[in-house]
């Protein structure tokens, strides 16, 4: 497999030129400049093929290059109460019938969520000298024979007191003339990294070395 390292001058695409559709729910700027220690958990769908493993070497190697403000943690042993969600109703992105985002329902499973794994999370916090933590959820397709992918996700941020003081949305569809299923991982795992290094540098917690 390829070895994942973003070109600085990739940096200017991440800060200025997302082809992401992304739409912020819950912004709270001054405590999110306060963060300095925040632990990343990766959580995946059942419906998502790639392993969580994967996702975090990736995440790794894209990180790789830059000096980070914010001493962000890949909290990769995680038991799967927090890395995983088995269905759509524990999925924390909700919509109704009419696709309507679920703002309400989404925060109540994420409140849930948070009250559910409090033992282990306050355990990794405590062992990791974390003061938040940084979850997305990620729900990726990838169909080789019809040359495209698609991924959504959100990305939520809780500081100590598990209060959520950032949360966004996005979905996106790639279409492509690639047919090999593991070139399209690659893509997807690329698109799923660099959604996240984007936020990372508009949060000023990452930075050119």
């Amino acid at each position: 497999m390829k070895k994942y390292i973003i070109p600085l001058f990739a940096l200017c695409l991440i800060i200025s030129c997302s082809d992401y559709h992304i739409k912020k729910e819950i912004k709270n700027g001054s405590a999110l400049s306060k963060l300095k220690n925040s632990g990343i958990i990766i959580r995946k769908t059942n419906d998502t093929s790639i392993s969580l493993k994967l996702f975090y070497k990736n995440i790794t190697q894209w990180l790789e290059p830059y000096k980070k403000i914010n001493n962000l943690k890949l909290l990769s042993e995680t038991s799967k109460n927090l890395n995983s969600a088995f269905g759509e109703s524990e999925r924390f992105l909700q919509f109704s019938n009419k696709n309507d985002f679920q703002y309400y329902q989404t925060i109540g499973i994420i409140n849930g969520y948070l009250n559910k794994n409090k033992e282990e999370l306050d355990k990794l916090k405590n062992d990791n000298n974390l003061d938040s933590f940084i979850i997305y959820e990620m729900d990726g397709t990838l169909a080789a024979e019809l040359q495209f992918f698609d991924f959504s996700s959100m990305i939520i941020i809780v500081n100590n007191k598990n209060e959520i003081i950032y949360m966004d949305r996005q979905f996106d569809k790639y279409e492509t003339y690639e047919f090999s299923k593991e070139l399209l991982n690659e893509d997807l795992l690329d698109q799923v990294s660099n959604r996240f290094l984007e936020l990372m540098f508009k949060l000023d917690y990452l930075k050119e070395k």
